[in-house]
């Protein structure tokens, strides 16, 4: 079979990229106004301090109400406006790769569903996600009736952010489909991650890839397939000291058991934070180790310190390294 990435030349994703940049900012603009943001957050902080006691977790959040604020009724009246931007992002995504695989243009969207049924190779971020791929496709034909219903019927009731849409396909009015505040933040976060993903301005890693699979979950009453059973998942940095030697090592399976005791409803994945202290107090270094680099570790973590040189990072400012050292 030929390889996917072979139907996407340089320049592919730039037209992709015009296609999409207006629906794409709309969503994410939309949720920051309400403070939903659709990009990750900041990390929560899981700091152990350096007199050895328990760990502390530091919960980062943000809030902004104002009085008479037009933005806070923003998404309970605009419920219909994000189902069908973000129908539109996922049609000109799915009308972007049949393009790339050589078939005809069209605006029908039976004959797209058709070819999309066909023997068609997404891009390679995609392609190797079977589990994207079948959801995304499965998206696009069961939303497609509840996208006509709004655009030629009134079968639909939209109110507090919801909505309620039966299919009125081929002039029958089908079952009532509820979509709430959460599936439509989820739908945006779908679409517009990998969209970001595919452009490159976003990195799609362990905690972003999970975030995708726990929406898709959640969107499971729209795309009608299986669960992929994923917890929510959740993103910490650990923050240990250590004294500062010529070989940096700490006890990795404690921290595991630590935040696991602490996060027993969500799946956590967390880098962790090295605050490697001088004798003395002379001085610190910060290294920052990826989870893609622990997971897989042992009980212990152990690595020379001229091997972290590319994990160095900058030290937080609130470390004082004269106070931790006594």
């Amino acid at each position: 079979m030929t390889s996917a990435q072979s139907f996407y030349p340089s320049g592919s994703l730039a037209d992709l990229s015009e296609r999409t940049e207006y629906e794409a900012w709309f969503l994410e603009a939309a949720y920051e106004i309400v403070d939903q943001r659709i990009a990750a957050s900041k990390p929560d902080q899981f700091v152990y301090p350096p007199n050895g006691g328990p760990p502390v977790l530091a919960m980062y959040a943000s809030s902004n109400m104002t009085i008479g604020d037009w933005r806070g009724g923003f998404m309970k009246v605009g419920a219909p406006l994000v189902f069908m931007t973000a129908f539109k992002l996922l049609d000109m995504l799915i009308e972007w790769v049949l393009t790339q695989n050589g078939k005809a243009s069209t605006y029908k969207f039976a004959e797209k569903i058709k070819a999309l049924n066909g023997a068609v190779q997404f891009p390679t971020l995609v392609e190797t996600r079977p589990w994207l791929r079948e959801r995304l496709c499965a998206l696009y034909e069961q939303m497609l009736p509840l996208r006509g219903t709004i655009i030629h019927d009134r079968h639909f009731k939209s109110a507090s952010g919801s909505l309620e849409i039966s299919s009125t396909k081929g002039g029958t009015v089908g079952p009532v489909v509820t979509i709430d505040e959460a599936d439509l933040r989820n739908l945006a976060l779908v679409l517009v991650s990998v969209l970001r993903y595919l452009k490159g301005t976003w990195t799609i890693d362990a905690f972003e890839e999970k975030r995708l699979r726990w929406s898709l979950d959640e969107l499971a009453h729209l795309h009608k397939l299986p669960k992929l059973g994923q917890l929510p998942p959740t993103c910490l940095t650990v923050r240990l000291f250590v004294p500062d030697e010529e070989s940096i090592t700490f006890d990795i399976a404690k921290a595991r058991s630590d935040v696991a005791a602490r996060f027993t409803k969500v799946d956590p994945i967390f880098d962790v934070l090295i605050i490697a202290v001088a004798r003395h107090g002379t001085g610190a270094t910060a290294y920052r180790i990826p989870w893609d680099e622990l997971q897989h570790a042992g009980a212990r973590f152990r690595e020379a310190r001229a091997s972290l040189a590319n994990h160095k990072c900058a030290l937080p400012e609130d470390v004082d390294v004269a106070e931790i050292s006594r």
